[in-house]
């Protein structure tokens, strides 16, 4: 999992966002384009300027129904995951 504003050995880690996004094959403007979420936002929430995990659900749900992929998979706090996780195990049943 990342930290907001991580960075190796100079250059800008990639979060999970953008490694779906990339492994689905999709541009920025083609994941905005689909969720009707602005560029800006895509790139922000990226390139970590915008914490994706403080974002709205809705936002969120728009994300992984494009992507084909769980909250968990795009989410990288840990209090967050853990939340997340209780709520599946609780009501999932």
């Amino acid at each position: 999992m990342l930290d907001k504003g991580h960075f190796i050995t100079g250059e800008y880690m990639m979060n999970n966002l953008q490694k779906i996004r990339q492994q689905n094959g999709y541009t920025q403007k083609e994941l905005s384009d689909k969720t009707d979420i602005s560029l800006n936002m895509i790139t922000k929430y990226e390139q970590q300027y915008k914490d994706i995990n403080g974002a709205k659900l809705r936002t969120l749900l728009k994300l992984c129904l494009a992507l084909n992929c769980n909250l968990s998979d795009i989410l990288d706090d840990k209090e967050t995951l853990e939340l997340l996780s209780s709520y599946y195990e609780a009501n999932l049943k």
